[in-house]
């Protein structure tokens, strides 16, 4: 027998590892070869140590208790082979080469046993071949186990990314954080194996404790809502983002902490903070109780992949809370400003503006108060139930409502924990009465003048207020001011529309009064001005014509002035009396279909036999131009007077009466290459009394009434005059005549 040998050579190594030191373990029955192969390893100044065997024993024990780098065995040993060697090296699970050194081996042996998992084989006469068969073993085994390691890490990444991407698609599927940070605890216990996981989260105070525990956790029900008293110990190390571990009997753990380790029963934890944009959110923590673990790179890696993504999800989750948050308010605000537009009625919008309020904060009683001869009274009320108890109507002193709750109500006050800073006060009733957690009061001013105010209560809770949420309520509390001056304006409003709808009412009585002494005056001066008029036109015409005796020149000249002076008078007297007529809103129309083309030529006769050798009177009408409905004496009347003035302000040249339609309407244009209009003169031509002042009323008649009638006329047809006209260059007065004709009144 063989006894277990453990020689430590001092030789020189091979340069590719000149700081290994190879173990080999050597089963082999026979001493000589053991110190042969020794030898033959020296030679090759490979440095390394040996244990050698020759019972499968001892084999078994070494390579259970001690670990080799490889194993050199001979092929048949008393009572056992190789292949039994080899069951006993897969049984220990070191991965390590076995090469079998033997006297002689066929060439179908060496193949089943390199089948059978042995590494190579070395002859004994040939053993100047060793070192080079356990190099290229070794170097096998070393590529093998790199080649599995790197195997192992791409399956733990893809673990790891495939835990990142469960979490991330939690984060796609829902905007609900707690889904989110359950999928992330659960699957991050999972993969890591810890005996609790779970995710912990400040409050509005700054604490940590803990919201999230995963389903697999030791003791679950006991870590929900515990605060965490780690955090204050590293406060500044996750602010930074930095990974915390802390082990049972690491000295460098505060003392403060043992006890809590202890407690807990804890061997290790492991923590990575959440942290976005350099604000902490909270933490995963992870706690290992039944022993001492050493957390790997990857195993850290992994934490810190998945504590930024729930990082990210709290970080959105926030966001999308502040959207809905600040969509609501919108929302508040805009319904209050629809209330504002859509009624005057003050007692209407105050009671919606606190029922608004108190279903956008969810609060148990919103009120508005008002100052009054310093004394405070509760005008509006909301209530979330009838179970709240009503303070509608409540009047107090100013003094004593300061005085009980300590405040000035001329600037915001906000207290989430009433009682602490105000006892019950046995003198003030309404606080005696009726006891409030939170308060927050705003005051509301009217242009710069206090007013009162917006108070909101919760008596069943305590309600924390954000900066944010106060300044939405300052805005309400601005819109209920908006309400209030509306009210005050409105009623101010009413009185002066009152007055001043009793003075329109005398002034109407009067112009009625003018009206009717106007028309009665015009209607007795037509039949006292028309009637001599038409004795001194018809003495004139009997005295032209003779019948008495023949006229000198002299004298028939004088006659032929009176009677055009008649005639003119006579003219200005109608137009005068159909101007005030149609003003007056008695003119009515008689309308009819005419023939366009008859109107037009009837028009056109009156001024053929007058025309003179140097002015054209020119006609055109477009095909399409057949039948109009008007009143066929006022239209000729508006087209007469048109053809007049463009005759009398034009010499030389021609006087066009063009005629076309459109789809809306038939235009009837005057067209003249006369003197033309300025664009002030055109500002004042259809005012009545007013002529071109240049001059020309002196060199041409007129009245001054003739286009004002005329464009009232065409108005009471719904149509209207208009006109283009430059001076030197001729004018186009055009009458636009519709085809629906709707008559219009006007004053």
């Amino acid at each position: 027998m063989i006894n277990i040998l453990n020689c430590a050579q001092s030789q020189p190594v091979q340069k590719q590892n000149s700081d290994l030191i190879l173990k080999l373990l050597i089963v082999e029955d026979v001493l000589a070869d053991v110190e042969l192969m020794v030898l033959a390893l020296e030679t090759a100044e490979i440095k390394f140590t040996y244990d050698a065997v020759d019972n499968l024993k001892d084999c078994e024990q070494l390579l259970h208790s001690k670990s080799y780098n490889a194993v050199l065995a001979d092929y048949r040993l008393p009572q056992f082979t190789a292949y039994e060697v080899l069951e006993l090296l897969q049984q220990s699970a070191q991965e390590i080469p076995l090469i079998l050194v033997t006297g002689s081996l066929g060439e179908e042996a060496a193949v089943d046993c390199i089948k059978a998992g042995m590494t190579d084989y070395v002859l004994k006469e040939r053993l100047f071949r060793l070192p080079m068969v356990l190099g290229r073993s070794l170097e096998e085994f070393a590529l093998r186990r790199q080649q599995k390691a790197a195997i192992v890490r791409i399956q733990q990444q893809a673990q790891q990314q495939a835990i990142i991407n469960r979490i991330v698609q939690a984060m796609r599927e829902t905007l609900i954080l707690d889904d989110v940070l359950k999928s992330s605890v659960d699957a991050l216990h999972e993969a890591l194996k810890p005996s609790r996981c779970f995710i912990s989260q400040p409050d509005t105070q700054k604490e940590m404790w803990v919201n999230h525990v995963s389903t697999a956790t030791i003791n679950r029900e006991d870590c929900i809502g515990v605060k965490c008293l780690i955090y204050p110990h590293y406060k500044e190390a996750f602010q930074q983002g930095k990974i915390i571990i802390i082990n049972r009997n690491d000295p460098s753990v505060p003392l403060a902490l043992h006890e809590l380790v202890n407690q807990w029963n804890l061997n290790s934890v492991l923590i990575a903070p959440l942290v976005y944009q350099q604000t902490l959110l909270g933490g995963i923590i992870l706690q290992q109780c039944d022993r001492d673990r050493v957390w790997t790179e990857d195993e850290i890696s992994l934490l810190q992949a998945i504590s930024g993504q729930c990082a990210i999800a709290i970080h959105q989750a926030r966001i999308f809370h502040q959207l809905q948050q600040q969509t609501q308010w919108e929302k508040t605000l805009n319904q209050i400003s629809r209330s504002l537009n859509s009624s005057l009625d003050p007692e209407y919008i105050l009671q919606e503006i606190v029922r608004l309020t108190g279903e956008c904060f969810g609060v148990d009683r919103v009120m508005i108060y008002a100052l009054e001869h310093e004394q405070i009274k509760i005008t509006r009320e909301w209530r979330s139930s009838e179970d709240i108890a009503s303070l509608i109507g409540y009047i107090t002193p100013l003094s004593e409502w300061m005085a009980s709750i300590n405040f000035s109500p001329y600037q915001v006050f906000y207290a989430p924990h009433l009682e602490k800073i105000c006892p019950p006060s046995p003198e003030v009733e309404i606080v005696k009465t009726v006891p409030h957690l939170t308060v927050l009061s705003v005051p509301i001013f009217i242009r710069d003048k206090f007013f009162g105010g917006l108070a909101l209560h919760t008596i069943t809770r305590v309600q924390e207020f954000t900066e944010e949420e106060i300044n939405l309520v300052q805005r309400i509390a601005d819109k209920a001011a908006i309400a209030l001056y509306n009210a005050q304006s409105y009623e101010l409003l009413e009185e002066l529309v009152k007055k001043r709808t009793q003075e329109l009412e005398a002034e109407k009585l009067l112009s009625d009064a003018a009206n009717r002494a106007k028309s009665e005056f015009l209607s007795n001066m037509s039949h006292e001005l028309r009637t001599p008029l038409t004795g001194i036109l018809g003495f004139s015409s009997i005295l032209i014509e003779e019948v008495f005796g023949e006229l000198n020149a002299k004298q028939k000249q004088y006659i032929q002035g009176i009677q055009t002076c008649g005639k003119h008078l006579l003219e200005l007297i109608n137009d005068l009396l159909d101007l005030t007529k149609i003003e007056a809103g008695k003119e009515e129309l008689i309308l009819e279909n005419i023939q366009v083309i008859t109107v037009c030529q009837e028009c056109l006769a009156l001024f053929d036999k007058n025309q003179s050798s140097k002015l054209q009177l020119k006609f055109a009408i477009a095909p399409d131009v057949t039948t109009c409905v008007a009143d066929h004496r006022r239209l000729k009347q508006i087209l007469v007077n048109l053809l007049s003035n463009a005759f009398k302000f034009t010499e030389i040249g021609s006087v066009t009466l063009k005629v076309e339609q459109t789809e809306a309407a038939i235009l009837f244009s005057v067209i003249d290459t006369g003197i033309g209009i300025s664009a002030p003169d055109q500002a004042i031509l259809f005012q009545p009394f007013q002529q071109l002042d240049s001059g020309l009323d002196r060199k041409y008649e007129g009245t001054g009434l003739g286009l004002a009638l005329s464009r009232k006329l065409a108005r009471l047809h719904g149509g209207d005059i208009i006109v283009k006209s430059q001076p030197g260059s001729g004018s186009c007065f055009t009458l636009i005549l519709p085809h629906s004709l709707q008559t219009n009144e006007l004053s």
